[in-house]
């Protein structure tokens, strides 16, 4: 990194507004970041991910099959996964 050399004090306090604007925008996506991966911890964030990660492999499997096979998988997976968890519930 080279050194910068500055002819006026204006130039300076450009700078450092533009490196105190970077630190700003730098902070809120460290923010942004932390509230995302809190987020993935809550209980509705777990089975989003677990449900993403299914779809995501029978997406894999029937990507040879046409698009209309993909949109039943699409439909009849959560309601599957529905009918489970009330048969759980239900004993």
């Amino acid at each position: 990194m080279a050194k910068k050399i500055y002819s006026s004090f204006e130039q300076i306090d450009t700078d450092l507004e533009i490196l105190s604007i970077e630190k700003e925008i730098n902070y809120q996506k460290i923010i942004l970041g932390f509230h995302k991966t809190k987020e993935q911890f809550t209980p509705s964030g777990l089975t989003k991910n677990v449900f993403s990660t299914f779809k995501s492999i029978y997406s894999g499997i029937y990507s040879g099959i046409s698009n209309t096979n993909n949109t039943v998988l699409t439909i009849v997976i959560p309601l599957l996964i529905k009918w489970i968890l009330n048969k759980k519930r239900s004993r």
